[in-house]
């Protein structure tokens, strides 16, 4: 049996009409606006819970935000409590049970969330003041019980569970790992076993040594009346106890004492994560803090940004490429330039990457550079002063982050004195390449011939090896093919385990309906092969949503009615191998090859890799059966690339044909649990024995 989907994109391309001015030359920039930032209403309860009000009377809305400014909090062998305190609170609280709290705020259309040291809520203005008083109930009272922390527990274990094969999360993780050390906060991760350490009494402590008002600030901005708000927020949280200040301890952190590359070894990456990084002291209070804004700026932050326009629009190797640079007030920050990039194409963008980041220290920007990138904090900031929020956002960050007064009314002109020359300066002060580690995460039989052959200024550059987990390892071993075993005999080892190939040549048609749920609707999808053609229909609610359609003559998509035919290289992919099982005539195809052995749940499989021209997919054949566990499918389209994953289980025979009964399916960017339903051979219904 053939599987296949299709994943569309479409790409919309807007046209718009200019005036006839001369745009050869850039136009000079002008001075600064001035903009006049008004202050919110401030005070202070005996507590230490600081109050700003925003009166903003255009909508009749209101909103609020409660935030506890603790430093980075270690959570050790029990990482992942703070997350768990944050699901437990607004489970309602000690006066209202749960199902009444969610009621009521469905009722008046509001909004209530938490975080294990923060709160926020929304809603009409008519209804605000019982919104605030249910949001500072469930703060300051919460209904910590047994039932809701084991439901979100195992909430917990099934994300860390899901994100076990993530290349993404794995490259973010051992990123944080190599920056700061597993004992640093910012370092430290969540895992299956250190959720299971926790218990509710860590909750219940973790609440009661972090959540107090002492270094505490809630925000309130809208359609309110500053008196009656401000006696409100008294009562409200007046007898909320403080407590002893939480003290900062977080470890020092060092970076690698020469450029180097650690490799993270996931063998089922079909892009790789290239992460340039290192770690700097930097707070927003800092002199460097506005020049630094503009060299990520120009560097790396965003489509006009250089290392977008070298690794996307010039070699075509990524989707984007992005440098980040942090500021903390606690410990040190991170610098950071970033891709997920083709593994065919992962030490060329290493060596891109470092490139450009040298470049903008050696070289001063152009004045061209520096006037867009000024340009686009002009615009972004004349239009957030036009919100609200950002009245009382930026009188939070000035007391937060220990601000001058003027900060922001300054904003503009501290951005427009900057210089070429303090562009270069700070870059070669904060954007460390000749310390930095380059975090590259991929499938090391793909990418790490060539990303040890890497060299920056004349120097090869060291590689360490480490697990999805930070730990050192040994070089990944290189693959070695066992005696005998080629892609030829690992897809007839397939044929003959479910069935053999005489009796596949008997089935001239192979009809087989699945069911699942997405987002809470049944879906049917049922798939009908014969030796002529292929067939996928689509359903939700016995309604056809979708039919796909492949022969050797037709191949297109049709979707609520309109029909659009597949480009024809893609049709060609989807052509290759076309057989009621496709193993069939695959197996004597010259575009498989045997790419690698890999453990899928447990259980250790060959990857056998058929290339198209604009597709290319790896099935997985377990070593043991023989039967195939796990599909990983990357199409190309209009430029853009998408990577799906269908997995395969629980088989069974259906009339001397096994098929597996259960499969992970991706449905556009979901992925959907379906289960066989109904099989029909040769037009006639067969159960599983």
């Amino acid at each position: 049996m053939r599987t296949f989907y299709i994943s569309i994109i479409a790409l919309f391309i807007g046209l718009s009409a200019t005036a006839q001015i001369d745009r050869s030359q850039q136009p000079k920039p002008g001075p600064a606006p001035v903009i006049q930032l008004g202050e919110p209403e401030k005070f202070t309860l005996k507590n230490g819970l600081t109050v700003m009000i925003v009166e903003n009377h255009k909508l009749p809305r209101v909103s609020a935000s409660l935030n506890i400014d603790n430093p980075p909090i270690f959570e050790g062998e029990k990482a992942g409590v703070s997350q768990l305190t944050g699901a437990l609170l607004g489970k309602g609280s000690t006066n209202q049970d749960k199902d009444s709290f969610n009621e009521e705020v469905d009722f008046m259309g509001a909004s209530i969330g938490f975080g294990s040291q923060s709160a926020n809520a929304s809603g009409l203005s008519r209804y605000f003041g019982r919104v605030l008083e249910m949001m500072a109930d469930a703060a300051l009272h919460p209904n910590f019980t047994e039932e809701e922390f084991v439901k979100e527990r195992d909430i917990l274990l099934d994300g860390i569970k899901s994100s076990e094969k993530s290349v993404t999360a794995a490259a973010r993780r051992v990123e944080n790992v190599l920056a700061y050390g597993v004992n640093h906060p910012y370092g430290e991760y969540v895992s299956k076993e250190s959720v299971e350490r926790v218990t509710l009494a860590d909750v219940k402590q973790f609440y009661d040594t972090y959540f107090h008002p002492n270094n505490a600030y809630l925000v309130i901005v809208g359609d309110v009346n500053s008196k009656a708000v401000k006696k409100q927020v008294k009562k409200l949280f007046g007898n909320w106890k403080s407590d002893a200040d939480v003290a900062a301890n977080t470890p020092m952190v060092e970076n690698a004492s020469g450029t180097q590359i650690e490799f993270v070894e996931m063998p089922n990456a079909v892009q790789t994560e290239v992460t340039v990084q290192n770690t700097v002291t930097l707070k927003k209070k800092d002199p460097d803090y506005f020049p630094l804004l503009l060299a990520n700026a120009i560097l790396g932050g965003g489509g006009e940004a250089r290392l977008f326009l070298n690794l996307r629009e010039d070699k075509g190797y990524t989707y984007g490429s992005y440098s980040r640079m942090g500021n903390d007030k606690y410990t040190d920050t991170r610098f950071r330039a970033t891709a997920s990039v083709r593994n065919a194409v992962a030490d060329s963008s290493v060596v891109e990457i470092l490139k450009e980041v040298d470049r903008i220290r050696t070289e001063l920007v152009s004045e061209e550079e520096l006037n867009r990138a000024k340009a686009k904090y002009v615009g972004n900031f004349v239009r957030a002063v036009e919100q609200p929020g950002t009245i009382a956002g930026y009188a939070l960050e000035i007391e937060t982050e220990d601000l001058p007064k003027d900060f922001y009314t300054n904003f503009l002109s501290s951005i427009n004195t900057v210089t070429q020359a303090d562009i270069q300066r700070v870059a070669q002060k904060y954007f460390l390449v000749d310390q930095a580690r380059v975090v590259v995460t991929g499938k090391a039989t793909e990418v790490l011939e060539n990303l040890e052959k890497v060299s920056f200024k004349g120097q090869t550059l060291p590689v360490n090896y480490y697990d999805k987990y930070g730990n050192s390892t040994a070089r990944p071993k290189a693959f070695e093919l066992p005696e005998g075993v080629s892609a030829n005999s690992i897809l007839q080892n397939y044929i003959d385990a479910i069935g053999g190939q005489s009796l596949i040549e008997s089935i001239n048609s192979l009809s087989v309906s699945y069911s699942g749920n997405i987002m809470g609707n049944a879906i049917e999808i049922k798939t009908v092969s014969t030796r002529a053609d292929e067939t996928q229909v689509i359903s939700m609610g016995g309604n056809v949503m979708a039919t796909v359609f492949v022969s050797d003559d037709e191949a297109y998509i049709e979707q609520m009615g309109n029909k659009m035919d597949m480009p024809e290289e893609m049709a060609a992919d989807m052509r290759n191998g076309f057989d009621i099982v496709s193993e069939i005539t695959l197996k004597d195809s010259e575009t498989i090859e045997v790419t690698g052995m890999e453990d899928v749940d447990g259980e250790k499989a060959y990857a056998v890799t058929n290339k198209g021209a604009s597709s290319s997919s790896t099935s997985y054949y377990s070593v043991e059966t023989g039967l195939k566990l796990k599909k990983v499918s990357t199409s190309e389209m209009m430029g853009q690339t998408q990577t799906q994953e269908q997995t395969f289980g629980s088989y069974k025979n259906f009339g001397g044909l096994q098929l597996p009964t259960t499969s992970l399916m991706p449905m556009g960017p979901q992925a959907i649990d379906v289960t066989i339903e109904a099989v029909e051979i040769n037009g006639t219904a067969v159960s599983a024995e």
